[in-house]
């Protein structure tokens, strides 16, 4: 909003605001006393000078969709693996054969797992979306099972199976979740076991051991590497959300915390307030003392804030020396009321100081000065140029509807 602000004039019909002295005086602002009525044509005119208010996309949307994005891919994947390994199968059947000779029991056994396979990979891959995610966990030991079976009753050579066996655990630990993981390094340890005691060929037991060995190590490697990704996803998803300078939220939590009140004010209809807040004359402490200076004062504002707001309430750091706050549950004259409070505290505690601050405070509520998320946004920044075109250190409220 502030990379976005222009000089505001009692021409495009602001609304007034309340000198600090007034404040002081007459006691906690009232709507009667913090603005004066603007004649809907000039609010009108105003707020089709200004860009549409646009809110970026919520960072816990864009992470379920990340989620469910990472769930179609894992259903493409297991599509593509079960066609491979049924493309395989039948490559082997056909030009190697069977102990019992083509077209034998055995013989269309293999090639009657590979077409199962094979329909069930192409099911995968043509679905829409992602596999129910019961039916997904479910797909490495099923596909095991089907391996064992498979072996097991047509008494094949221990060490294909086994080798086979070892994709539904790389499956398992690349793409799902933990627990589920382990089941199937349980369940695929015991169909190498079933591949072992069935098996023919030589050597099975030692093949079990190195197979199972390193399919096990294998997976406690992958889940460690993937446990580390999660926990580095996790901290950029919460620096994307804060603000470093001042620990606070930054724009994009701020506009999801003020999307997710709106909506709740939708079910409830229980008022919703927002206060727009901007430092008087920042660019005199830049100038004058430096960056470091200004960084060290909205640092100070960041500790400070919300410390001067109820414990429901959200402070978020929305432009370069403009905060914003959510207020649930709080009445337009209410809001009035904190919002003076808020400047007065600002001023006395700034004494203490390297640079003393005074704040100009924009109010606006629903439904009281906006019948939307876009309309409030706008009608609080309004109050604030108001704020600002009085004099500073004052608050000011949008008109009501």
């Amino acid at each position: 909003m502030s990379s976005q602000r222009r000089p505001a004039s009692h021409e495009d019909g602001v609304p007034e605001s309340v000198p600090a002295e007034a404040s002081a005086t007459d006691g906690p602002a009232t709507p009667d006393s913090a603005a004066t009525a603007t004649p809907a044509r000039f609010r009108t005119r105003a707020r089709r000078r200004r860009r549409p208010y646009q809110p970026d996309a919520a960072v816990t949307v864009l992470w379920e969709r990340t989620e469910q994005e990472n769930r179609r891919f894992a259903t493409r994947f297991a599509g593509q693996l079960l066609l491979i390994g049924a493309g395989l199968g039948i490559f082997l059947t056909i030009f190697l054969g069977v102990d019992q000779g083509a077209f034998s029991l055995s013989w269309w056994g293999f090639m009657g797992s590979c077409a199962l396979a094979a329909i069930w990979g192409l099911i995968y891959i043509l679905l829409r979306g992602p596999a129910p995610d019961p039916v997904l966990r479910a797909t490495p030991a099923a596909s095991a099972l089907l391996i064992t079976t498979t072996m097991a009753l047509n008494h094949s050579n221990a060490t294909d199976g086994m080798l086979l066996l070892t994709w539904p655990v790389l499956f398992a630990a690349y793409l799902l979740p933990r627990r589920t993981a382990y089941w199937t390094l349980a369940i695929v340890v015991a169909c190498l076991t079933v591949v072992l005691e069935e098996g023919t060929g030589p050597g099975r037991f030692a093949a079990w051991v190195e197979i199972t060995a390193s399919v096990a190590l294998t997976l406690v490697v992958i889940l460690q590497v993937r446990s580390q990704a999660d926990r580095l996803k996790k901290v950029l998803a919460q620096q994307a959300r804060t603000d470093p300078l001042t620990g606070l939220g930054n724009r994009r939590a701020f506009d999801e915390s003020l999307e997710r009140e709106v909506a709740r004010h939708r079910r409830t209809r229980a008022p919703l307030s927002l206060l727009t807040v901007d430092v008087d004359h920042f660019k005199q402490i830049n100038d004058t003392w430096g960056h470091s200076a200004g960084d060290d004062t909205l640092a100070a504002l960041g500790d400070l804030l919300p410390r001067l707001v109820r414990a429901g309430d959200l402070v978020g750091r929305i432009g370069g020396e403009e905060f914003g706050v959510v207020m649930p549950d709080c009445p337009h004259a209410q809001a009035l009321a904190r919002a003076d409070n808020l400047r007065a505290q600002v001023s006395a505690v700034s004494h203490t100081w390297d640079h003393h601050v005074t704040v100009s405070v924009g109010v606006a509520t629903l439904p009281d000065s906006a019948a939307t998320m876009t309309e409030l946004v706008i009608a609080a920044d309004m109050a604030l140029y108001a704020a600002k075109e009085s004099g500073r250190d004052r608050i000011s409220a949008a008109p009501t509807l």
